[in-house]
């Protein structure tokens, strides 16, 4: 009914002119749609088209100006507003958790939110290839994918093993998540996906394909799996967070959890555009960098190879989009 709605004032603003939509561009609409499966029909579609051509015009715009270290390009995500995005694809605190994840954070993790760098940590750190870029598609799976993946790269890293686990296994089977749900009920979201691995183990992509969503009691995994880990551990260095962090990272990559709001249409380039602050941060990835060079971190998201550089972000040094507040890293048996 909303989207109805929305639709109807969406076609009235465009006849009396408030949205400059050119509607001979419907084709290139549709080539759009086309190419990331998406349907659209009627009101819905008038809709959707209006949305793709405003962020069409915010990513023209962004692009043009001088003053920005970043750009921005057409993804899966140029139909869909940016609260769409935040609803849709990211893991947000509720209210309630904000504030009582806020005192935990101030607790075990005291330190400025922008801590410097120790100078004599000038190495460079690159784990891409280690883990394969994922796709959460239309389920906020990220604290699932992030977590195999991280489990995937130590395989790689210690093992010489390549191989791809199943996030939909640990969103079928693990009982204390909410699965594409969104917003999360318990503190340690990706935790729950380390522990599963650690009793149960996890299978692999093949044996238990990625779905995008989760029927309750439906998980398929009727005994332990092989790929399992031995521990899984939050990196709490008290004396200097960011090096400890530095530290970890100079061995293995390790998932974070971040404020990627702003990542709709990130393109390439080095991000800043968000909180730092651990009650804003609202999506898992997996840090698997630092180039000391170029001052910057690279971080893999799970919206696919085809977002981003190559399914990655660059963002800014010290505490960008909260990278440092909680990162987990695990090992194996």
């Amino acid at each position: 009914m909303k989207n109805i709605i929305a639709a109807t004032l969406t076609s009235l603003l465009i006849c009396v002119g408030f949205y400059q939509v050119n509607l001979d561009s419907d084709s290139e609409f549709e080539r759009w749609a086309l190419k990331h499966g998406k349907r659209y029909f009627g009101d819905e579609k008038t809709y959707r088209q209006s949305i793709y051509f405003q962020n069409k015009q915010m990513i023209d715009e962004h692009n043009k100006r001088t003053d920005v270290t970043y750009l921005m390009g057409e993804n899966q995500f140029m139909a869909i507003t940016n609260e769409e995005f935040v609803g849709l694809y990211l893991n947000p605190l509720s209210p309630e958790k904000q504030n009582e994840q806020d005192q935990i954070i101030t607790k075990t993790n005291p330190k400025s939110p922008e801590p410097k760098i120790e100078q004599n940590l000038k190495e460079e750190y690159d784990w891409r290839g280690y883990a394969p870029v994922k796709d959460t598609g239309n389920c906020a799976s990220s604290w699932a994918m992030a977590a195999t993946n991280a489990i995937e790269a130590q395989y790689a890293i210690v093992k010489g093993i390549k191989v791809t686990l199943s996030a939909q296994n640990v969103i079928d089977c693990d009982g204390d998540w909410v699965g594409c749900d969104g917003i999360p009920t318990v503190f340690t979201q990706p935790q729950q996906a380390y522990e599963h691995a650690r009793t149960r183990g996890i299978l692999t992509e093949s044996e238990y394909p990625y779905v995008g969503r989760r029927d309750y009691y439906s998980c398929q995994q009727s005994q332990l799996a092989p790929w399992k880990i031995l521990s899984y551990m939050q990196n709490n260095d008290d004396i200097d967070y960011m090096r400890g962090f530095l530290q970890i990272l100079r061995v293995q990559p390790l998932s974070v959890r971040v404020d990627a709001t702003n990542w709709q249409f990130y393109s390439s380039g080095v991000f800043s555009l968000c909180s730092s602050l651990y009650k804003n941060s609202n999506y898992f990835a997996l840090a698997i960098g630092y180039d000391y060079s170029n001052k910057n971190w690279r971080v893999q998201a799970s919206f696919g190879k085809s977002w981003g550089e190559f399914g990655t972000i660059r963002l800014a040094p010290g505490n960008t989009c909260g990278l440092i507040n909680e990162g987990v890293f695990v090992t194996l048996l």
